[in-house]
C-alpha cells in the first residue's frame, strides 16, 4: 500500500465538509484576512467593557470566518472560553482547531452539538498523539462501559467514552435532540476515528438509531460524507479491520436484528463504497471483492424493502430518496432489479415531481394556494434532490443498460407515462395561470426543463438497446412510436436542440419508416378533433372560455406530430389519413402560429407525393377529395395566416401528383384565379400606382399571379388549356395598365422557357391575347366615335379570338 498522506487538521476539515447538506465540495476558504482585521477582532474581545454585545459578536464572526487560517494560543483560548456558553456555534469551531488547549471539563450548559464537536476534537487529537494500545484499552473501555460509570469528570478524561455516553443518553431519551447538524456529526466522526472496536460499535449503533429517529434527508447526506471520510482515513492508516466492522454493522442481517431505520444505513453503505472507489483510484489498490459486496448487499436489501411495500408512505419516502441519491456517489454497483425500480421511483416521484406539483397548482386555486405551491416549488429547487436529478438520470440509464427485457419495459413504461402526465397537467396549468400567476409558471419551468432533459437522455439510451438490430434485445420498432409520443408530450418544454434529442428522434423516425405497425401505433396516439377543440377536464377550468389555438402546450404537441408525419406518411393507411391526420391538418391550417401552418402544408405536400401499393386507389381518391377542402381553407386565410411558401408548395404538389385532367386540379386553378382577382381589386383601392410598380411589387396579388404563371409549365397537358382560358379571361378584365403589366410578365416567362412542347403554343396564345388586349383598348377609346355596326364587328372579332384561345 502507498504511504498515506498526513492526517488532516483535527476539526475544521470534517466540520466544513459536513456543513452543506449537498454533495458539492466544501467552498474554498475566504481570502486571507489582513493582520489588522484579526488583531482588531481579538482586541475587541479582550476589552468587552468598551464594546457592545453587537461589536463582540461581529468580532467573533470575523474570527469564525477565518478560522482555518488561525493558530490559537492559550491566551486566545482563555478569551474564547467565557464566550462559549453565549455563542457556542461560533466559538466551538474556533476552539476545535486547537483541541489540545481545551480544559479537562466543558460547561454543563453547553448544547449537545458544540459539546460533541469539542469532545470529538479532543479525542482525535489525543489519538493522533497517543494511539490506543489495542487490547488493554479495549478491555478497560469495556469495563467502564459495563460498570455504569457516568461521572462527567471521568467522561471528560476519556472523550471517546464521553461521546458514547452522550449518544446513548440521547438514544434513550435522557437528552432531547431535534437534529444532528454538521458540528455534532463532525464530533461523532472524530470519536469514531479514534475509538477502539468496542467503542466504535457502540457509538455507531447509537448514531444510526438517532439518525433514523430524526428522519431528515440532510442527516442522511451528512452520514454518507461522514462514513466516506472515515473509511478513507481507515484505508490510509491501514486500519482495514475497522472497515470490516463498519460494513458488518450495516449488513442486512444486523439491520434486521437491530431494527434499524434503513435510510442512514443505506447512506453509510454508499459512503463506504465511495471511499473504496476513490481510494482504489487514488492509491491503485485492489480490494477484496467481498469487501465491496458487503455494502452493496445493504443497498439491495433496502431497495427490496421499498419495492415490496409498493408506493412508499411518507415515512418511507426518505428511504427512496437516500437509495437514489446515494447511488450517484458510490459508483457502479452490481445490477439488481429492485435497485433499478427504486431509482426510477425516486427520480420520477421525489427528484422531479413535476406532475404532482402541476396537479397541485391546478387543484388548489382558492385564496393564497398559488403562493403555497410556489413556495413548495422554490423549496424543491433549492434542495439536494433537485440538484442531483442529472446524476441520478445517468445512474438510471446505467442500470437500465444492464437490465433484462422485463425490467427495461417496466422503466420505459414509467417514463412514458410520466411524460403523458406532464402533458396533461402542464396544459391545464398554463391555461389556468398564464397571465395571472406568471411567476409560478416561471418557477415550475425550471423543474420542467430538468424533466424534459431526463426524458430525452433516457429515451436516447433506450434507442441504443431497442432500435438497433445488433442489440441483445433485438430491433423493437414499436418502441420508436412510444418514444415519439413521449417527445410530443414534452415538446412544449424544449428550449435547446440537444444532440441526444436529435439522435433519438432520428433513430425513432428511421424505425417508423420501416415498420407499418409502429407508424399505426404513432398515428393512433394523435389527439382526436374533439380533444383538440375541448379544454382539459379540470374543475378549476370550469366556466372559463377555451380558445383552442391559444392552448400553448397542445399546440407544441401537435406541431411535433405535424413535423414527424411527413417522414412516414407513405405507411399510414388511407383511412387513418382521413380520420386522424386530415382533421388535425385542416384545423391547424388556419392557426395563428406560422410554424404550425407551415407544418400543416408540409403534411399535405408529403401526402400528395406519397404512394402505397396496398391501398393506392383509395389514396388517390382521398387525395382528390382532400384537395378541395385544402385549397378552400388555405385561400380563405391568405394573406394573413397562410404562408405563401406553404401555399405554393401545396399547389405544386397538386399539379405534379394528381392524375391529369382531374377536377381537383381544375378547381385549384379556378380558385387561384378568383383569389388573384379579389386581391388585385383590393390592392388597386389601397395603392393607385399598383400597375406602374408591378415589377417590384411584393403584394399578395403579385405573388398569386406569379404562382399561376409558373403553373403554365407545371400542369399536365389536359389541364393546360383550362389554365390558359382562365388566365386569358382574367387578363381581359383588367384595366389597360394591368393588362400591359401582366402581358410583360407572361412574355418574360415564355421567353425564359426551354419547354419545346409548350413554348410554340404559348407564343401563339400570347400574340392572340395581346391582340385582344389592344383591340379592347382601342374599342374603348373610340367607342363614342364609331357607329354601332363597327362596334359590333369589333366585338365579333374579339369573341372569335377568345374562342380560339
Amino acid at each position: 500500500m502507498a504511504t498515506p498522506p498526513p492526517r488532516p487538521g483535527p476539526a475544521a476539515p470534517l466540520a466544513d465538509r459536513l456543513e452543506s447538506a449537498t454533495f458539492a465540495p466544501p467552498p474554498p476558504p475566504p481570502p486571507p484576512p489582513s493582520p489588522a482585521a484579526i488583531l482588531s477582532a481579538w482586541s475587541r474581545l479582550r476589552d468587552p467593557s468598551s464594546s457592545s454585545p453587537a461589536v463582540a459578536l461581529a468580532a467573533l464572526e470575523t474570527l469564525h470566518l477565518h478560522r482555518r487560517a488561525l493558530r490559537l494560543s492559550s491566551a486566545h483560548v482563555a478569551l474564547l472560553l467565557p464566550l462559549l456558553p453565549l455563542h457556542p456555534r461560533l466559538v466551538a469551531p474556533l476552539l476545535a482547531t486547537s483541541p489540545h488547549l481545551l480544559p479537562a471539563s466543558l460547561p454543563d450548559s453547553l448544547p449537545v452539538s458544540p459539546r460533541l464537536l469539542l469532545l470529538g476534537a479532543r479525542a482525535f487529537a489525543k489519538s493522533a498523539k497517543d494511539p490506543p494500545s489495542g487490547a488493554s484499552l479495549g478491555s478497560a473501555t469495556a469495563k467502564n462501559l459495563g460498570g455504569g460509570e457516568s461521572a462527567s469528570g471521568h467522561d471528560d478524561d476519556d472523550p471517546v467514552l464521553a461521546v458514547g455516553r452522550m449518544l446513548e443518553d440521547v438514544e434513550q431519551g435522557g437528552q432531547s435532540i431535534d437534529d444532528l447538524d454538521h458540528l455534532a456529526l463532525a464530533g461523532i466522526g472524530y470519536a469514531l476515528a479514534s475509538a477502539d472496536e468496542v467503542q466504535f460499535r457502540r457509538i455507531l449503533v447509537s448514531l444510526l438509531r438517532i439518525c433514523g429517529r430524526i428522519g431528515n434527508l440532510a442527516v442522511g447526506v451528512r452520514v454518507l460524507k461522514l462514513v466516506e471520510w472515515l473509511v478513507m482515513g481507515f484505508v490510509e492508516s491501514r486500519k482495514m479491520r475497522k472497515v470490516q466492522v463498519l460494513f458488518e454493522m450495516i449488513s442486512p442481517e444486523t439491520c434486521e436484528s437491530e431494527g434499524y431505520v434503513l435510510f442512514p444505513v443505506v447512506m453509510a453503505a454508499c459512503g463506504g463504497l465511495r471511499a473504496l472507489r476513490v481510494a482504489s483510484a487514488r492509491y491503485r489498490l485492489d480490494f477484496d471483492p467481498r469487501l465491496k459486496e458487503a455494502p452493496e448487499r445493504t443497498i439491495r436489501f433496502a431497495a427490496e424493502r421499498v419495492v415490496l411495500e409498493g408506493r412508499p408512505a411518507d415515512d418511507q419516502r426518505i428511504l427512496v430518496q437516500c437509495v437514489t441519491l446515494g447511488l450517484t456517489q458510490c459508483g457502479r454497483v452490481m445490477f439488481h432489479e429492485p435497485v433499478l425500480q427504486c431509482i426510477c421511483m425516486g427520480l420520477l416521484k421525489e427528484l422531479l415531481p413535476l406532475p404532482g406539483m402541476l396537479r397541485m397548482s391546478v387543484e388548489s386555486v382558492e385564496g393564497n394556494a398559488a403562493e403555497v405551491v410556489k413556495a413548495k416549488v422554490n423549496q424543491h429547487l433549492d434542495s439536494v434532490l433537485f440538484k442531483e436529478a442529472g446524476p441520478v438520470t445517468g445512474v438510471l440509464c446505467n442500470h437500465y443498460s444492464y437490465a433484462g427485457n422485463m425490467a427495461k419495459e417496466f422503466v420505459e413504461t414509467c417514463v412514458w407515462e410520466y411524460a403523458q402526465e406532464i402533458y396533461c397537467h402542464l396544459r391545464a396549468a398554463v391555461l389556468l395561470h398564464r397571465g395571472k400567476q406568471d411567476d409560478l409558471i416561471t418557477a415550475i419551468d425550471k423543474i420542467a426543463e430538468a424533466s424534459f432533459l431526463m426524458v430525452v437522455v433516457f429515451a436516447a439510451e433506450v434507442t441504443k438497446h431497442r432500435l438497433i438490430a445488433k442489440s441483445l434485445e433485438g430491433f423493437q420498432p414499436e418502441v420508436a412510436a412510444k418514444i415519439l409520443v413521449a417527445f410530443s408530450c414534452v415538446e412544449h418544454l424544449r428550449r435547446l436542440r440537444l444532440p441526444e434529442y436529435t439522435e433519438a428522434v432520428r433513430r425513432a423516425v428511421l424505425a417508423n419508416q420501416e415498420n407499418a405497425a409502429a407508424v399505426t401505433l404513432f398515428i393512433e396516439s394523435m389527439p382526436s378533433y374533439a380533444e383538440l377543440t375541448s379544454q382539459p377536464d379540470f374543475p378549476s377550468l370550469a366556466g372559463t372560455r377555451y380558445i383552442w389555438h391559444k392552448d400553448e402546450v397542445q399546440t407544441s404537441r401537435i406541431l411535433f406530430y405535424l413535423r414527424v408525419v411527413p417522414t412516414c406518411v407513405g405507411l399510414i393507411p388511407a383511412h387513418m389519413i382521413r380520420d386522424k391526420v386530415a382533421s388535425i391538418m385542416f384545423l391547424y391550417l388556419q392557426h395563428s402560429n406560422e410554424k404550425v401552418t407551415s407544418a400543416s402544408h408540409s403534411v399535405m405536400v408529403s401526402f400528395l407525393s406519397s404512394g402505397n401499393d396496398a391501398d393506392q386507389d383509395d389514396r388517390t381518391v382521398l387525395k382528390e377529395q382532400l384537395i378541395f377542402y385544402y385549397i378552400k381553407r388555405s385561400l380563405e386565410a391568405y394573406p394573413g395566416v397562410t404562408p405563401f411558401d406553404g401555399l405554393a408548395s401545396g399547389v405544386a404538389a397538386i399539379v405534379r401528383h394528381i392524375p391529369a385532367g382531374s377536377p381537383a386540379i381544375l378547381f385549384c386553378i379556378h380558385s387561384l384565379v378568383v383569389k388573384a382577382k379579389d386581391l388585385c381589386d383590393t390592392a388597386k383601392v389601397q395603392d393607385k400606382s399598383l400597375w406602374r410598380s408591378w415589377e417590384e411589387s411584393t403584394e399578395p396579388c403579385k405573388k398569386t399571379l406569379d404562382l399561376l404563371l409558373r403553373l403554365i409549365f407545371l400542369v399536365d397537358i389536359q389541364s393546360f388549356p383550362y389554365l390558359l382560358k382562365e388566365l386569358a379571361e382574367f387578363v381581359t378584365l383588367l384595366p389597360k395598365e394591368g393588362q400591359d403589366a401582366l402581358l410583360d410578365d407572361m412574355h418574360a416567362h415564355v421567353a425564359e422557357s426551354d419547354d419545346v412542347t409548350r413554348k410554340p403554343v404559348l407564343v401563339s396564345w400570347l400574340q392572340s391575347l395581346s391582340y385582344i388586349s389592344s383591340q379592347s383598348s382601342r374599342s374603348e377609346s373610340h367607342s363614342k366615335a364609331t357607329n354601332a355596326s363597327s362596334v359590333a364587328s369589333d366585338e365579333l372579332t374579339l369573341n372569335r379570338t377568345m374562342a380560339r384561345l
